[in-house]
């Protein structure tokens, strides 16, 4: 009888034990969402510890290379030492925020260790510079984008997207582009989307109409962010000239 009476109190104990501990960590994890000055930070959901810890490094590493500009962008496997990592146990669920100083993210990998600001003059590679040719003859009634959108859809992959963007912006095309996280309210940018995984770009989405909805802007169809599951999903806006 006494031994189940310890068994009891002991498993009480240990119970409370481990919620304090993950009140502690989510109090943490607040606390760095709030310094959004100091750190870049993300975090992933999956059934496999292993791929909720590499998605949010991914996830982070958009922000991170982002803001290197120019400098060499990281990896995955570049970036993981120097990341801090909490696990965070949701039942059948792991969760893995993501963390790593400002500072330090872009020393790294010969980096400057600054933020780059993005209206900065970029020198436009031969590559950039290919004249956009439209279709010759299109098919009746078929929505074509417009050569902006081609232009950016064609570039496909989020790195040379961003110094597509850059490359237009010391034109004078673009007037200014950013992370989402940069803005509060975003209903009145246009979107470009991409796969958090491949980091391929999705669609365009314009601002928002007087309804609410947003228009793909391939498709020409009506269209929504909320279509696109913001775990699986990584986003610039930017304004156009």
């Amino acid at each position: 009888m006494i031994r189940k009476v310890f068994i009891i109190i002991y498993s009480l104990i240990a119970i409370s034990c481990l919620a304090q501990n993950k009140t502690t960590l989510i109090q943490h994890i607040n606390e760095i969402k709030t310094q959004n000055d100091i750190y870049y930070w993300d975090q992933y959901t999956h059934p496999n510890g292993d791929s909720a810890k590499i998605n949010a490094t991914k996830r982070l590493l958009l922000d991170v290379n982002f803001d290197r500009g120019d400098n060499p962008h990281l990896t995955v496997a570049e970036i993981m030492p120097s990341a801090k990592y909490i696990n965070i146990d949701r039942g059948n669920l792991k969760q893995y925020f993501v963390y790593i100083k400002k500072t330090e993210a872009l020393a790294l990998n010969g980096g400057s260790g600054y933020v780059q600001a993005t209206n900065a003059p970029v020198a436009v590679t031969p590559a950039y510079m290919t004249p956009y040719i439209a279709p010759i003859t299109p098919e009746p009634k078929t929505f074509i984008p417009e050569a902006f959108v081609q232009r950016v859809m064609e570039t496909r992959d989020f790195q040379n997207i961003y110094k597509l963007l850059k490359s237009f912006q010391s034109q004078g095309q673009i007037l200014q582009f950013g992370k989402l996280k940069d803005v509060e309210d975003y209903s009145s940018l246009d979107l470009i989307l991409f796969d958090m995984q491949s980091q391929q770009v999705i669609t365009m989405l314009s601002a928002e109409t007087a309804s609410g909805t947003r228009v793909n802007m391939v498709s020409g169809l009506e269209d929504s962010l909320n279509n696109y599951p913001t775990e699986m999903t990584a986003v610039i806006w930017y304004i156009k000239k």
